[in-house]
């Protein structure tokens, strides 16, 4: 495997691990009631949750699919 590759799929795995981070972020954010006020807040409720367990599901996804490599 060439150095680029290799270079490629850590970046890709540490940006995946990131995202997965950002997700649960955005929708930590959007229970605040000052993030996006005018939108109403059982669809911010919505999207909060979606956005948590969807960030939660990317990162226990990558440590297993890490595990499941390293065996």
């Amino acid at each position: 495997m060439s150095k680029g590759r290799v270079f490629f799929s850590k970046f890709m795995i540490i940006f995946g691990y990131f995202m997965a981070i950002v997700y649960v972020g955005l929708g930590a954010s959007l229970f605040l009631k000052q993030v996006f006020p005018g939108i109403p807040p059982n669809l911010k409720i919505a999207f909060s949750l979606f956005f948590i367990a969807y960030g939660i599901f990317r990162f226990v996804k990558m440590i297993s699919k890490h595990q499941e490599n390293e065996s």
